[in-house]
């Protein structure tokens, strides 16, 4: 499975790496100001960890991870299905997996699971524009999991899955008539949703819709980012010197909340700095698709640049006060082991098909 020779090395996408580490080290710094020293010391070991796995990955040959991403997908779904039935209460969900000392979200790889799952499945079709009938296997592969990781509840993670397959199907090939009518249908169908949210999530709707109705309350986190972000200016507080956060008066702000930290201290310009560096790690992949050497590796790239800008339009819209509350992690910045491992691996495999472009 490890495969590196000449042509891999000169293939190898450095400026991605460079920009992922990049990126990783202005996450710790956040986290840094955000928090205490031992989520400081946690969030370094984790992005180390995560460039680490990037480059492991990108040296494994996507094609073999993609032979058996049917498997992988069952252990994944054993995985959630066993969480429901036996893992602990953590914040009100089951969604975390304890080994030991150690501690994780399964939900979060899992999205590298059905990405693989995806590739494999779209790939096994003919390159040829298909409609809906073609979509009811990869609707499986990415409603099960939908629902394991719905009722948990972690809806936030659950909504991740859809624009998967919605990229890959895109990319994959499907008819815009069909595409339009799926829409549609999905859009007529969200109202009907919100009778399933749990009361905490009808009630971050409602003040997204209206933060005025309860701003100490259920639209606090709203109201508190939105103050942040406006107070940074052109340049910022300065690092270590946000009154928001250094005040505590801004909620969750080393994990969903660390862009309201980046706007109010590092200001207009920092936060510049950082969308720019997410825009290039983003054309890099979605230039790694267009390149790929087979459907599957298109795929794969695809998913990941879907999953991927899916969380920052989320977790970005949701401090500016454009989105609903959703607890959805800001990829590389938010503090976490499980979201930083799934980034590292998942820029890894975007590597991996990158640097397998010119191999037979």
């Amino acid at each position: 499975m490890i495969l590196f020779d000449r042509r891999t090395f000169r293939a190898f996408d450095y400026l991605l790496l460079f920009d992922l580490s990049l990126l990783f080290g202005i996450g710790v710094l956040l986290v840094a100001s955000a928090s205490d020293a031992g989520h400081f010391q946690r969030q370094i070991v984790w992005a180390i960890t995560a460039i680490i796995f990037a480059v492991v990955v990108s040296a494994i040959d996507y094609r073999k991870l993609i032979s058996r991403a049917y498997e992988l997908w069952v252990l994944a779904m054993f995985v959630l299905v066993g969480l429901l039935l036996f893992g602990p209460v953590t914040s009100g969900t089951r969604s975390w997996l304890n080994i030991g000392s150690m501690g994780g979200q399964p939900s979060e790889l899992t999205k590298i699971v059905v990405i693989l799952a995806l590739a494999h499945y779209f790939s096994e079709l003919d390159p040829l524009p298909f409609g809906t009938r073609r979509l009811f296997v990869a609707a499986v592969l990415v409603l099960v999991p939908f629902i394991l990781v719905a009722v948990q509840p972690d809806l936030g993670t659950a909504s991740s899955f859809l624009p998967i397959l919605a990229g890959i199907a895109w990319v994959a090939g499907i008819r815009y008539a069909s595409a339009m009518r799926l829409t549609v249908a999905s859009v007529g169908m969200a109202p009907f949703g919100y009778f399933l949210l749990e009361d905490y999530q009808r009630a971050r709707l409602l003040t997204f819709l209206d933060p005025g109705r309860d701003p100490l309350g259920a639209a606090y986190q709203i109201v508190q980012s939105k103050i942040a972000v406006g107070s940074g200016g052109l340049v910022g507080t300065g690092l270590y010197a946000g009154s928001q956060s250094k005040g505590n008066f801004l909620p969750a702000q080393h994990t969903d909340l660390v862009f309201a930290v980046l706007g109010e201290e590092l200001g207009f310009i920092g936060v510049t700095l950082v969308l720019s560096l997410y825009l290039v790690l983003l054309l890099r992949v979605l230039q790694t698709a267009r390149l790929a050497r087979d459907r599957a590796g298109a795929y794969i790239a695809t998913g990941v640049a879907t999953v991927m800008l899916y969380h920052l339009l989320v977790n970005v819209g949701m401090v500016i006060g454009f989105a609903p509350i959703t607890g959805i992690p800001l990829p590389l910045l938010s503090y976490g082991g499980s979201s930083a491992l799934t980034s590292g691996i998942a820029i890894g495999l975007v590597i991996s098909v990158r640097n397998r472009r010119f191999l037979n």
